[in-house]
């Protein structure tokens, strides 16, 4: 069964990314990898349980899933996704003439 696991705190594509170790019932070793972009994709079992041990810095997420869904969300206690994103504003009917200044208004949907 493919499995889908997302780790939400991680940073983005391969920088800053968990450490993880994935063990069956019987604690033997099934994988370790790095997140990429906070999730990984593996193979697993159908209706088993398994040991998932992630290590984000000094953050240890334990925890046991049984798979009988195809996605699962862990959450680290802490993020370092910054919420200040930079950006050059341009023209549109001028390529490469960047905006100076004004004021730019966003919202979400």
């Amino acid at each position: 069964m493919n499995i889908n696991m997302i780790f939400i705190g991680t940073g983005y594509k391969d920088i800053y990314q968990a450490y993880i170790k994935i063990y069956d019932i019987n604690n033997n070793l099934i994988t370790e990898c790095y997140t990429y972009n906070g999730c990984i994709n593996i193979c697993l079992n159908k209706n088993s349980y398994y040991k998932i041990i992630a290590r984000l810095d000094n953050d240890i997420l334990n925890g046991v899933i049984y798979t009988n869904q195809t996605l699962y969300k862990f959450i680290f206690n802490r993020s370092y996704i910054s919420n200040i994103t930079t950006f050059i504003l341009t023209d549109y009917n001028y390529y490469n003439l960047p905006i100076e200044k004004g004021e730019l208004i966003l919202w979400q949907k």
